[in-house]
């Protein structure tokens, strides 16, 4: 026979064991007339997409070390793929914006993202991108992404963004 204690504790287990594991289930439909189907596919080297139906995607960011306009060997490969995709979707055209962080002159930043913007642009000119489908712009520190005064987010705002 169970004795006493060993049931209380059974149950108490029972108990905390149900209570931990809760799990909620919500349903969301999405519905639209203008979306009629979503396609996702692998590519083959031999086979080429009709771009004048399908969403590309040749968004980057770059980012720069304090007070530089020079790019890294980590730029470079993100650079790398998007000469790759704007050389297989020539009907694209993109903004290059340059960012600065906090410090310095309001001028000074402005000219430091240019400067930056202006550095990514010469490379993509140099992979082969004709210089008519860039569009150069600065922001200086005018738009950051992060909104601290530490190295952390100092380091987010030092940025081109490529779209």
């Amino acid at each position: 026979m169970i004795n006493f204690k060993n049931f209380l504790s059974l149950t108490i287990f029972v108990f905390v064991l149900s209570s931990c594991s809760s799990m909620n289930i919500t349903e969301e439909k999405v519905f639209s007339n203008e979306v009629k189907t979503v396609e996702t596919m692998s590519m083959n080297k031999d086979k080429q997409l009709d771009y004048s139906t399908k969403a590309i995607n040749a968004n980057a960011t770059v980012y720069f070390d304090f007070d530089q306009s020079s790019l890294t060997s980590r730029s470079l490969q993100t650079l790398k793929s998007t000469v790759n995709a704007l050389n297989n979707n020539l009907a694209i055209t993109i903004t290059i914006s340059g960012h600065a962080d906090e410090r310095g002159t309001r001028e000074y930043n402005l000219a430091l993202g240019q400067r930056r913007a202006e550095t990514v642009s010469s490379y993509l000119v140099l992979n082969g991108i004709d210089q008519s489908r860039i569009t150069v712009i600065s922001f200086g520190e005018e738009k950051p992404v992060a909104f601290g005064h530490d190295e952390n987010s100092f380091s987010k705002n030092r940025r081109v963004e490529i779209n």
